[in-house]
C-alpha cells in the first residue's frame, strides 16, 4: 500500500524505545507513521502535517502531554484529530483531566494489548473520518 493513501498517525512519545515499539505495531496495523521525540516537535507536526489520528505521552520533556492535548483542540485546523492518550499516568484525576480536555481514549501503558489498541484507532478513525472500506484492518501481531 502507498505511504499517501495509508492513514497518518503521528506518535509523540519521548522514549526512543516505546516509539520504535508502537511504530512497529501501527505498521504492522497498515499504518503510515510519522513520529516526534518532544511536545513541541509534535505539536508542529500535528499542526503541519495534520495526522489522521496523533498518540500521545503526557510526560514529555519540554511540554506536558495536557498542553499539546489543549492546542490540538483549540486549534482550528487540528481539533477534529483524534488523540488516544497512552502513558504511565494513573491517577484518575489525570485520566478525566485528559478526557475533559478532549482525549478520544486513555490508555496506561502496558495495559491494553496490541490488539486493543489497533482495534480502539480502527474505531477512531472510522468515527472521525468515515473509513470504512479503506481504513486498515486489525491485524494479529
Amino acid at each position: 500500500m502507498a505511504e499517501e493513501t495509508k492513514p497518518v498517525i503521528l506518535i509523540i512519545e519521548d522514549s526512543p524505545t516505546m516509539r520504535l515499539f508502537y511504530r512497529k505495531i501501527l505498521e504492522l496495523g497498515g499504518y503510515f507513521v510519522i513520529e516526534a521525540e518532544n511536545g513541541n516537535e509534535g505539536w508542529v507536526k500535528t499542526y503541519e502535517r495534520l495526522p489522521h489520528l496523533v498518540v500521545l505521552d503526557m510526560i514529555l520533556p519540554d511540554m506536558h502531554g495536557f498542553d499539546v492535548l489543549k492546542k490540538i483542540r483549540s486549534t482550528p485546523s487540528t481539533k477534529h484529530i483524534p488523540v488516544l492518550v497512552l502513558t504511565t499516568l494513573k491517577e484518575i484525576a489525570d485520566v478525566q483531566k485528559a478526557i475533559s480536555l478532549g482525549a478520544n481514549y486513555y490508555s496506561i501503558k502496558g495495559t491494553d494489548s496490541p490488539e486493543k489498541l489497533l482495534g480502539m484507532i480502527e474505531k477512531l478513525l472510522k468515527r472521525t473520518w468515515g473509513k470504512t472500506e479503506d481504513s486498515p484492518e486489525s491485524s494479529s501481531l
